[in-house]
């Protein structure tokens, strides 16, 4: 790569306007990968091309170079580079994880299609007490016992999402220490309690990591950009059995399938919803 493809890269990801602040909370190294990670996904390198070197970044945006090589250790760890021993660096040929989502799955695990190398585990799960936000996104009295889940969802060796989900114990006893039908939380429901799920609402929204053990799952700092999905999921008589939010790491992409005409009686409705305090409010 010659000097004037370095320079064209980095003198057009600076016009992306982002910035870099010392005074921000999130870490420059972060604030610099952002950048780079912009102008790959804009194509101004194409897959194969081989990327600036550290000391070209860090002078570039005046930065030390131990902050340039975290950004592009970050970049490597993510898939969008890949360094080869004696060469350099370079633009990663293989696309970032692409999951599908599915219009009419229920269960968000269903949704995006389970892949091949596709895993989810308990974080934890243990009974407690339903929160006034808990209580009035379920439908149950404030204080009531409830099973608090999160999941970790995987694929290969790379982190996708971290998953909450409460439900009531009341509706769904020992569900906190039941062994999952198929590691499936629906196929539980359906298989152990003979609850059958009719209806799952989702709302999608741009938002930043405020959950110190969620930025440590997901391995990216404090207030870091992610997708955040929060819902509710119904049983037969449209009473809400699961209120959920799945804090979606940043370079995920989802894609969806849409026919037109498609739409049916009973299909589930998409639509805008606003943004809001409660992950669970029927705004959504």
């Amino acid at each position: 790569m010659n000097q004037d493809r370095y320079n064209g890269f980095l003198a057009a990801v600076s016009k992306y306007g982002f910035g870099i602040s010392s005074s921000s909370s999130i870490p420059l190294y972060y604030q610099l990968y952002l950048i780079l990670q912009r102008g790959i996904r804009d194509h101004e390198l194409a897959p194969g091309e081989r990327f600036p070197a550290e000391e070209a970044i860090g002078d570039h945006f005046s930065v030390s170079r131990p902050t340039a090589n975290r950004a592009v250790q970050e970049l490597i760890k993510q898939g969008w580079l890949v360094r080869q021993r004696g060469r350099g660096t370079f633009v990663k040929k293989a696309v970032p994880t692409q999951l599908s989502l599915l219009s009419n799955a229920l269960s968000l695990a269903d949704e995006i299609g389970k892949p091949d190398g596709y895993q989810s585990q308990f974080v934890t799960r243990r009974s407690i007490e339903s929160s006034r936000d808990d209580a009035a996104a379920l439908q149950i009295e404030e204080g009531e016992e409830i099973c608090y889940m999160r999941r970790l969802h995987t694929l290969g060796e790379r982190v996708i999402m971290v998953c909450d989900s409460k439900l009531p114990l009341k509706r769904f006893p020992g569900l906190e220490t039941a062994t999952f039908v198929n590691g499936s939380l629906f196929e539980t429901l359906r298989t152990t309690y003979s609850c059958h799920i009719r209806q799952a609402e989702r709302c999608a929204e741009a938002a930043e990591i405020l959950d110190i053990e969620v930025a440590e799952l997901l391995g990216v700092p404090l207030f870091a950009p992610i997708m955040l999905l929060n819902g509710l999921a119904f049983d037969d008589d449209l009473r809400p059995i699961e209120a959920m939010t799945a804090y979606v790491r940043e370079g995920i992409s989802f894609k969806n399938l849409i026919v037109a005409g498609s739409s049916q009686k009973g299909d589930p409705q998409n639509k805008i919803c606003p943004r809001t305090h409660s992950p669970t409010s029927e705004a959504c």
